[in-house]
């Protein structure tokens, strides 16, 4: 809690040195002055040294996060009266704020969306004249979207019965909506969950003596998800063994060699025999065990009456209730109820837009009709069949309850079966971040080479460069010069192969590319004599993606204006992805820009180059749906460029971000900029073939080489892949002139 007032901590305390300003005159007054301002120093000492010898707090972490929030906790200082929390944009804390608290945790709000945090804590006396060392400082940064409330605080179980138990929590304000999860499991597989409008709830129908797991968040009317989850606390039922005789017994369905019984029983209730014979005496009975408040008795004969009665079992078998009262059911002779519905039907969360409804056997050879809705009558609900005894349900909502059912069937689908009753609620899992791997890469083409110190062939840095790809794993990659031309056998014979087929080829399964064709020709069987027409190939500007994570949904190029009639054509290529896992969608594009670079008084490239990359972004806003987008490539232009940046300012004027927060002519980054953890961005993206690596002592070296992203996408960690040695010399062969971007990224 905050206390009032307590901001005026911030002042200091008078300095003692202040006693020393005092200058000694002759006079005798002045000097008895001085005797007594030596003993008040001497005097006030000892309180000086207790104030310091306040320990400072330890154990700082971030509970959670929202856009404008963070909820933070230490471990208590034994005796501390309060708590000044002192935080800042500025890892130097230069204009900071500060709260003060008397509890070892608190809540900053008011703070900026997708910002970093440094924070810190001590301890302050009650008169606020003692302060202890501040703690080590923790470095948290805010949602840029999304979860807008912090997590629930204060989650405590109040009161356990041997079937319920009664929790309650902090408010986050008037009108909100709470999801409470639960389970046996510390890791919650196999959750339930409950919707609540109040900061209390009680969980019924749990089992005694049984430890359960519980955790809470702040949701939307429709279930989103407005917050992470509370820390999760634990909680166990009680046990009572005083059993009462189970209540309201009663048929639910026949068929003709089973019926399905249902009862009452007294929460402490787990266990229950069951017995039935044909006579109404009970005489000739048999016995069957159960659980829960329901049962199946199998084994009966068709067209005959049946008396069935019931009575509970104490949890370990010692305590027996009095048999229930007995009622009669005549099994059925009609081919349709043939089953009983099947039962134990339950549904699981594989993904946010997925379900496994999965229930028991009826038998060998049968077929199953399984029933969804969001409407808990049914309602519009969809229908698939199978013959296993299990079905995955996908195309569903995130977040989502849906109502499931399951009958038996013919083949034909006529039914043999009712429905089972009741239906049963199944929730989607919360929609999480997909993580998606995105990478650019020039790898010089074969038939380029120039014989440079440390360059080598297209044989003899291949290895490196295949190594290098596969090392960052990307999901979906943009190749640049990746030439089409045939390459030549040791020998000098051309071969029936080009870079981008060798490339693939040795990048091996599941590595496809978007676009096999190798070249614009009238006729495309050969790399020359080619006649310019436009059939969907981009010559060296190649898309490769991982197909065990993506599927390719549709793909295209475009020539871009040149100057030049020789076969430097320039393109960009694209290419729209569904993510396998989640089913979301992107837009990837991928282009090289004219590389010549002007002289002295002339902006003709420069300006080309302006042009080509307007074109690029036009066939982007032509093709991408409003997909979260990424444009990669080599623009070659960079932040010294005369006289701008000219593609770099075309591409961010779209919206599109940079990421690493490249501004011209500058040595910081932008506060636009949005990655998280950066590895060796100080390494220039071209290298020249330079063994020492060209970088700079500042954070971002000087790129040609870039990885647009769209807003929404976050870029937890970007690496400008380099593998250098301590002085920064390029180890073993350098694998192009330019180095390899891995972009990490999550997709909205």
């Amino acid at each position: 809690m905050v206390r009032a007032g307590q901001l005026s901590l911030r002042s200091k305390p008078p300095s003692h040195s202040r006693i020393w300003e005092f200058s000694l005159k002759t006079n005798t007054r002045a000097l008895i002055g001085w005797l007594v301002s030596v003993l008040l120093l001497i005097g006030l000492a000892p309180a000086h040294s207790a104030a310091a010898a306040l320990p400072k707090p330890t154990g700082l972490k971030a509970l959670s996060t929202s856009t404008t929030a963070i909820g933070l906790a230490w471990t208590p200082v034994e005796g501390a009266p309060l708590y000044r929390v002192q935080y800042s944009k500025s890892s130097s804390m230069s204009g900071s704020n500060y709260l003060t608290v008397d509890t070892a945790s608190a809540e900053l709000t008011g703070l900026s969306a997708g910002k970093t945090y440094y924070i810190k804590t001590r301890v302050v006396s009650a008169d606020g004249t003692g302060l202890s060392s501040y703690s080590a400082a923790l470095q948290v940064k805010t949602r840029s979207s999304g979860y807008s409330y912090l997590a629930p605080t204060g989650l405590a179980a109040t009161a356990a019965t041997p079937t319920s138990l009664a929790l309650s929590w902090n408010s986050r304000g008037e009108g909100i909506r709470y999801r409470v999860s639960w389970s046996k499991s510390s890791t919650f597989s196999g959750a339930k969950y409950i919707r609540e409008t109040s900061t209390s709830v009680t969980l019924t129908g749990l089992e005694p003596a049984t430890r359960y797991y519980l955790k809470v968040r702040v949701i939307t009317t429709s279930g989103s998800n407005l917050s992470a989850y509370s820390p999760k606390i634990s909680a166990t039922t009680s046990s009572n063994l005083n059993l009462a005789a189970p209540a309201d017994l009663t048929l639910v369905k026949a068929a003709r060699t089973a019926v399905a019984l249902a009862w009452t029983a007294a929460d402490e209730a787990t266990t229950f025999d069951i017995q039935y014979s044909r006579y109404s005496s009970m005489s000739s009975s048999a016995h069957a065990s159960a659980s829960g408040r329901a049962a199946e008795v199998s084994g009966l004969t068709k067209d005959v009456t049946y008396y069935f009665r019931i009575r509970a079992v104490s949890k370990d078998g010692v305590a027996l209730s009095p048999y229930s009262s007995t009622i009669s059911a005549k099994t059925p002779t009609s081919t349709s109820s043939t089953y009983l519905p099947p039962s134990g039907l339950a549904g699981t969360a594989d993904a946010p837009a997925k379900l496994t409804a999965a229930w028991k056997s009826r038998g060998s050879g049968l077929t199953y009709q399984v029933q969804y809705s969001t409407d808990p009558g049914m309602a519009n609900g969809l229908t698939t069949s199978t013959t296993s005894t299990s079905v995955s349900i996908g195309g569903l909502t995130p977040s989502t309850t849906y109502y499931l059912r399951v009958r038996v069937t013919t083949s034909s689908g006529t039914a043999l079966s009712w429905y089972n009753r009741p239906v049963v609620e199944a929730s989607t899992s919360d929609a999480e971040p997909t993580k998606l791997v995105v990478a650019s890469y020039n790898i010089k083409c074969a038939n380029c080479y120039g014989g440079y110190e440390n360059e080598g062939t297209w044989y003899e840095r291949r290895d490196a460069v295949v190594a290098n790809v596969l090392a960052q794993k990307p999901d979906v990659i943009g190749f640049q010069e990746a030439s089409q031309a045939w390459l030549e056998d040791a020998d000098g014979n051309k071969v029936n192969l080009s870079q981008f087929e060798d490339l693939v080829k040795r990048l091996g399964a599941p590595y496809k590319l978007t676009n096999t064709a190798r070249n614009n020709c009238v006729k495309s069987s050969t790399p020359s004599s080619c006649t310019y027409k436009d059939q969907g190939a981009s010559q060296g500007t190649k898309i490769i993606y991982n197909s065990d994570v993506l599927t390719l949904l549709d793909q295209g190029s475009k020539k871009l204006t040149e100057l030049r009639a020789k076969d430097n054509d320039r393109y960009i290529a694209w290419a729209i992805f569904e993510h396998k896992a989640t089913g979301k969608r992107f837009f990837f594009a991928d282009t090289h820009l004219e590389h010549i670079a002007d002289t002295a008084g002339s902006t003709t490239w420069y300006d080309l180059k302006v042009t080509q990359a307007k074109e690029g972004l036009a066939e982007i806003a032509a093709h991408n749906q409003g997909l979260p987008t990424y444009f990669v490539g080599d623009f070659n232009s960079n932040k010294w460029s005369l006289p701008a940046n000219g593609p770099y300012d075309a591409v961010r004027a779209t919206g599109l971000i940079d990421p690493l927060g490249n501004t011209y002519r500058s040595t910081t980054t932008a506060p636009g900029a949005i990655v998280q953890k950066r590895i060796h961005t100080n390494f220039s993206s071209y290298n020249d073939f330079k063994r020492k690596a060209p970088s700079f002592t500042y954070i971002n070296g000087s790129y040609i080489d870039y990885v647009f992203t769209s807003p929404g996408i976050e870029v937890p960690e970007w690496e400008t892949v380099v593998d250098v040695d301590a002085d920064g010399n390029f180890i073993g062969t350098i694998p192009s002139d330019h180095n390899l971007l891995r972009v990490t990224t999550t997709l909205p």
